[in-house]
Formats: structure tokens, sequence, C-alpha cells
């Protein structure tokens, strides 16, 4: 457990297994929040101006005047007052979502393990 973890348990009143099991909630909560936010939008039709955008992931130009739709992927948590990563495609937003999604499985994994051994020594 790191030195933050720590100080976390100490100002929140939590002991240390509260505090994981509140870490794994808080990891489901951001997998439904980044399937939640994973969408196709389409470009307006009645725009007085075009307006593109390169993929977050390729570096692809989009534009509104050549292109139907983008897709997004938004990380709240991240970024709660940004639209997300604009992407061309939806393989390349499959990339970041599932490379996203891995990372919040494995921390969840992380902490369900730390609980297994936590519980196991207090035995």
């Amino acid at each position: 457990m790191t030195d933050e973890q720590k100080r976390l348990i100490q100002l929140t009143g939590y002991d240390e297994d509260m505090h994981l099991m509140n870490c794994i909630v808080e990891m489901g909560l951001k997998m439904e929040e980044l399937k939640n936010g994973y969408y196709q939008k389409y470009f307006r039709k009645d725009l007085k101006r075009a307006w593109g955008f390169n993929c977050y992931h390729c570096g692809e130009r989009v534009q509104s005047n050549k292109d139907e739709s983008y897709y997004i992927v938004t990380i709240v948590w991240k970024e709660p007052n940004k639209i997300g990563k604009r992407f061309c495609s939806k393989e390349c937003s499959d990339i970041f979502y599932y490379k996203s999604m891995e990372w919040l499985l494995k921390k969840q994994k992380e902490y369900e393990m730390e609980l297994v051994q936590l519980r196991k020594a207090s035995k």
C-alpha cells in the first residue's frame, strides 16, 4: 500500500479492508462510465462552416464536410468538463477503449488481490 493510500485511509476514517472494497467498487463504476462515454456521433448537416479534428489515435484528419460521423470516448473521472477523445473510426476508438478498460480491470484485480491477502493475514 502506498503512502498516499495510507493517508487517504486516515483522512476517511476507513480501515484498510473498507478502503480496498471502496477502490474495487470505484473501478467498477469507472468501467460503467467508460462504457457510457463511448459512442458514435454524426456531423450535423446544417453547419454554416465546416470543422474538423485529427484522430486521437492515428492522426487522420476528420472533417464535417467530408465525413459522416466520428467516435468519442469520454473518460469522465479524468476530464469531467471535456467532450472526450475523438476518433476517425470504430477501429481507432476500440484500441483506446479496450486499453482503458484493460487498465481498469487490472487495477480492480490488484485491489481484489490486496483484499484477499489482507483478509488472509488477519485470520
